[in-house]
């Protein structure tokens, strides 16, 4: 079956009309979380697209890398204006973006050619593990230091766990961030806070390579453009006030929430 099948095509439907407007609202409210924690919460818009609006995988796929490029350039763009800082670590951001380009691209290819249940049981387990590390660290007293790695190492490794993120992203449409944030926070030491902002930085070409991949393979047509136009909306204005909220939000609150959210995210993820 061609992956364009089953697009809605009745938009002027009033029940459909219906569907839009709650998908909307939801929209709003992970945007929300998607700015405060510097992610582009496409694991929980992809059930919306698939269950409410009624979209084929791919097509949801692509629908969602759609909102999500605007979601994560707001979210991004309010927190720099807010003086939420990128950390001095240019070469492992290029590398790390380069590389989640490359894996973006293949991940988007892959979407029709590997079969979903391998892919999503995969980042399943790896979310489950990091959500209750994060959970758990919220309470610790110590925090972690990241790993000692050299100049050449760092690069390396923050080219590798892009091209990874990159092709999770890709495949499933969404930004990554809910695996690149522990990555740096883990990996490279960051506090939460700037690894969010890292994290939609490297986000926003990531999502970017996706989408246009997507559109390549014929999966965005004037239905799917719509529909991702009203629930970008409130998407946007969402992270916006999410990313707002960044300022005064505490760093282990924030750890506590994103452990959370990786656990929600594995249910929403694995479930058929």
């Amino acid at each position: 079956m061609k992956a364009t099948a089953g697009i809605p095509k009745g938009l002027s439907n009033p029940s459909m009309h219906a569907k839009i407007l709650l998908a909307s609202l939801l929209s709003f409210i992970i945007g929300l979380v998607a700015g405060l924690l510097g992610v582009g919460g496409g694991e929980f818009r992809l059930p919306v697209l698939i269950c409410l609006i009624g979209f084929p995988v791919a097509i949801a796929a692509a629908a969602n890398l759609l909102i999500g490029i605007l979601t994560v350039a707001v979210g991004l763009a309010r927190r720099l204006m807010l003086g939420i800082t990128l950390p001095g670590i240019a070469g492992v951001i290029v590398s790390m973006s380069a590389a989640s380009i490359v894996g973006a691209y293949a991940g988007a290819f892959i979407t029709d050619k590997v079969k979903e249940k391998y892919l999503k049981a995969a980042v399943g387990v790896l979310l489950v593990s990091i959500g209750i590390k994060m959970v758990y660290d919220a309470f610790a007293v110590e925090s972690s230091a990241g790993l000692a790695l050299s100049y050449p190492m760092e690069l390396f490794l923050a080219g590798v766990l892009g091209g990874l993120i990159g092709v999770v992203g890709g495949a499933l449409g969404v930004a990554g961030g809910e695996l690149r944030i522990p990555s740096l926070i883990y990996i490279f030491g960051m506090p939460i806070k700037e690894a969010g902002t890292v994290s939609l930085l490297v986000s926003i070409p990531t999502v970017a390579t996706g989408a246009f991949k997507h559109a390549r393979m014929g999966h965005v047509r004037r239905e799917v453009i719509l529909i991702s136009i009203a629930m970008a909306i409130p998407s946007v204005v969402g992270a916006f006030l999410g990313a707002t909220l960044v300022v005064a939000a505490g760093e282990n609150l924030l750890k506590a929430l994103l452990g959370v959210v990786l656990l929600l995210a594995t249910v929403r993820i694995v479930k058929p």
